[in-house]
């Protein structure tokens, strides 16, 4: 795709088309059916960027996200720092899952309430409630210093009213009659990598994105065990929880939900090749035991 890039622009130049550089992303912001308009690029407006800096970090292994303290996601801009792991493309499926959900739930005609564990950099919670209306969003993350890249973000996109942030592991920081059956949907980017296979990430992730975010003990399924026994406590009658795994982690996910008293229609979403996204409905006038998924065989 760059080399088409640069060849167009080459191209553009050499027939003498005024601004070429304009002109190419014009031709390719048609070509991925105006993906490029879509995209808020503001944060970079009042950056200058030195070129050899950015090079020369990059060549250290420093992610380009972290150098330009920039990711993309679902066409917008986030602020991103190591503190938060970077939002990647395979985690927008998550975040279309999750938009479903809420269209056919808003059909009701009714506000939601919806929280986002690991919140990370706020990239899901922001992007729900953008695309969504008259949605509360309950967003939290157990490092103090994500939670405060999260907020930076909230601000940016004057979401402070729909948005509240929570410092917590997973879903302890809604804990009481408040929020125990009240939610109409979970979701969360779970840490899905076995303890194992750190080692065997790519340099630039495992030594510089957070470590707390990715590792998710031998199976690689700690956390969908706390996820799954604690989100039905939360979830109303026919609330969803819905989640980003790893490939191939559908069977033990599944054996997790049913273990775990209180879910139904269990659902499975691929992005072409593997399942990437679970989801599953509490059943109604289910009070499970909060130590039922904790036992996996």
């Amino acid at each position: 795709m760059f080399d088409d890039f640069v060849e167009s622009y080459e191209v553009f130049r050499e027939c003498g088309v005024e601004n070429p550089l304009h002109e190419t992303l014009r031709l390719f912001d048609i070509l991925t059916n105006g993906a490029l308009r879509k995209t808020d690029l503001s944060l970079l407006t009042h950056k200058k960027i030195d070129v050899h800096q950015v090079a020369k970090k990059r060549k250290d292994g420093i992610p380009l996200e972290y150098i330009m303290e920039t990711a993309v996601f679902m066409g917008m801009a986030f602020y991103c720092s190591p503190d938060t792991l970077i939002p990647r493309d395979e985690t927008e499926l998550l975040a279309r899952v999750a938009m479903d959900f809420i269209d056919k739930k808003q059909e009701s005609k009714r506000g939601l309430t919806i929280i986002d564990v690991g919140t990370g950099c706020g990239n899901i919670a922001i992007s729900l409630a953008v695309y969504s209306d008259d949605t509360k969003i309950l967003a939290s993350d157990i490092s103090p210093a994500a939670v405060e890249v999260a907020r930076s973000n909230v601000n940016r996109f004057k979401l402070q009213d729909r948005i509240s942030l929570f410092c917590g592991d997973a879903l302890a920081p809604f804990e009481g009659a408040e929020y125990e059956g009240q939610i109409d949907l979970v979701v969360c980017n779970p840490p899905y990598i076995p303890t194992g296979s750190l080692d065997k990430l790519a340099p630039e992730i495992i030594d510089h994105e957070p470590k707390v975010a990715l590792d998710a003990g031998s199976y690689g399924i700690d956390f969908f065990r706390k996820l799954i026994r604690d989100s039905v406590r939360f979830l109303k009658p026919g609330g969803i929880l819905v989640f980003e795994i790893g490939e191939g982690q559908e069977k033990l996910v599944t054996r997790l939900f049913k273990k775990t008293e209180g879910y139904r229609d269990i659902g499975y979403y691929d992005d072409g090749k593997h399942v990437r996204v679970m989801s599953a409905v509490k059943e109604p006038g289910i009070k499970p035991s909060p130590a039922a998924a904790g036992q996996d065989g």
